[in-house]
């Protein structure tokens, strides 16, 4: 080990000793754990052990306190100088160590190899292990599998990331011998599906580029059958691993312990294949993304739902509205209230248009008895889908971001939504109407608009009582849409714009807020 009486070079900066105040031992314990907290939810950075070791030398009280505290000590991040990382493996005694490998600053490779053989060499007394590669490679592979597959008995938490190896490698993480693991993440790498390690976990997160093992993951939570968290990513729509459509909807297994379903693959069929063979009871978060190829497609995520729609209804009684995010012509995402705790879901879409996901929202919510209330977050100022959007009376409310007021293509193929809200539709039955025809709130705070633009929209949305009782007594009926609670940006200077904006006949109230930083 290095000399402990001597401040390694964490900076280049002189310090000189402080005041000697006489602390009570007590408090200046707590003072340091409050500043050093022995549980780090990001990596200690060098700026961290910098500041515990110039309070070592305020006094011999504060330097023997810090020294004798190992708790102080246990976290410990490869990115530190050589020095720093043999102190916290001297002055953290016998206590577990949290280690930190991650994007390490740290380019020389023979000076990552040399940290990499310090922490291998306490891996009985790792707790948790944070390994993230990065997208370059600053040392070989064999390095870093000996280093991943070191004998740690006592770990509970792996979080792995390897994706500057291609293509994705199979490690026998901690030798299989975690007996202890309670926490498992791999990105960009693979874990022997036989391995010990997958007995008992409580939460396991798997992010890779090849198809998911539907099979090995049902079996997952067979030997792990205290797993509260279930993560899946994978960017493959095809594979062997990929099951067929289901032609039952019996529940294989009840796995009551999960609480959190995520997950985000191209291939619809893998999610319709969990949800439809594992009851869970006690779910209260539901997340997916997919790609649709086909109408079947949702059909069949249709059916896999089942189990949730209870917990959908609580959602549609309590909050009453859910939210469709349409970012593009292909791409939208359905949520509920984040207000409500009880339960929680997002359900994302792309390569399909968006009156077909609201469709499948409206049939969906059919089976429910209830009627269907959407607030549309809109970022895209793509024709089509804005109208087709303007078709729905489900839409009550819209949020328009930057994107849906400014041209992306500068063609036809986009259109403005404030020029789009105030065009009228004449029709020789129906009469006069205009899109979002049941929209009772306007939010275009986060779009930037021009405030005259907004005022100039609802002149042409909104026609003067005067005038629909002219066209009425000719016979012509008017649809006027309902009054909208409008929220725009507010500005100095901008008051005589905002009052006209405040007592506009077709506004019910209006709200004026700065812009957030």
């Amino acid at each position: 080990m290095a000399s402990h009486n001597s401040t390694p070079g964490i900076n280049n900066q002189s310090r000189q000793p402080g005041p000697n105040y006489n602390v009570p031992p007590e408090l200046a314990i707590f003072i340091l754990n409050l500043r050093f907290p022995e549980i780090h939810d990001e990596e200690p950075t060098r700026k961290d052990m910098a500041a515990l070791y110039d309070l070592r030398l305020v006094s011999r009280l504060w330097k023997e306190l810090i020294e004798d505290t190992p708790t102080l000590w246990t976290c410990v991040s490869v990115d530190f100088p050589t020095t720093v990382i043999r102190d916290c493996l001297w002055w953290s005694k016998s206590h577990s160590l949290r280690i930190w490998i991650y994007y390490p600053s740290t380019k020389c490779s023979h000076t990552l190899i040399k940290h990499h053989n310090l922490l291998q060499s306490q891996s009985h007394r790792w707790k948790t292990l944070s390994y993230h590669t990065g997208d370059q490679l600053y040392i070989d592979y064999q390095h870093v599998k000996s280093f991943l597959e070191s004998p740690a008995p006592i770990l509970q938490s792996i979080d792995t990331n390897l994706k500057a190896f291609k293509p994705e490698p199979i490690v026998n993480l901690a030798g299989g011998q975690a007996k202890a693991l309670k926490h498992l993440s791999l990105s960009d790498v693979l874990l022997p599906w036989s391995s010990s390690l997958l007995h008992g976990l409580e939460t396991f997160s798997l992010w890779i580029h090849n198809p998911i093992p539907v099979k090995e993951v049902i079996n997952l939570l067979i030997k792990s059958p205290a797993l509260k968290s279930l993560e899946l990513s994978s960017g493959d729509a095809e594979g062997l691993d990929d099951p067929t459509p289901l032609t039952t909807s019996t529940l294989d297994l009840v796995a009551t312990s999960l609480e959190e379903v995520i997950i985000y693959v191209a291939s619809p069929h893998i999610i319709s294949h969990v949800l439809s063979r594992v009851s869970m009871p006690s779910c209260k978060t539901l997340e997916f993304s997919t790609t649709i190829t086909t109408l079947g497609d949702l059909d069949t995520l249709g059916n896999a739902l089942v189990q949730f729609m209870p917990r959908i209804a609580e959602v549609l009684r309590r909050g009453g509205r859910t939210s469709l995010l349409v970012e593009s012509d292909l791409a939208h995402e359905w949520s509920s209230s984040l207000e409500y705790d009880a339960f929680r879901f997002c359900f994302g879409f792309s390569n399909i248009l968006v009156e077909r996901v609201i469709g499948w929202i409206r049939n969906l919510i059919a089976t429910l008895e209830y009627q269907l209330e959407l607030e549309i977050f809109l970022d895209t100022s793509d024709r089509q889908t804005i109208e087709a959007l303007g078709k729905w009376n489900d839409i009550a409310k819209l949020e328009v971001y930057h994107g849906a007021v400014s041209s992306t293509h500068g063609t036809d193929e986009d259109i403005l939504l404030l020029d789009f809200l105030g065009d009228v539709r004449v029709d020789s039955v129906d009469g006069l109407s205009w899109p979002f025809p049941n929209l009772h709130e306007l939010d275009v705070y986060h779009a930037g608009c021009d405030h005259l633009a907004v005022f100039g929209m609802l002149n042409r949305r909104y026609l003067p009582e005067i005038d629909v009782r002219v066209l009425e007594e000719q016979g012509i009926s008017v649809r006027t849409p309902p009054k909208v609670n409008l929220r725009v940006k507010g500005t100095d200077g901008d008051s005589t714009v905002m009052t006209m904006l405040k007592h506009h006949w077709g506004v019910k109230s209006l709200t004026q807020e700065e812009l957030d930083e």
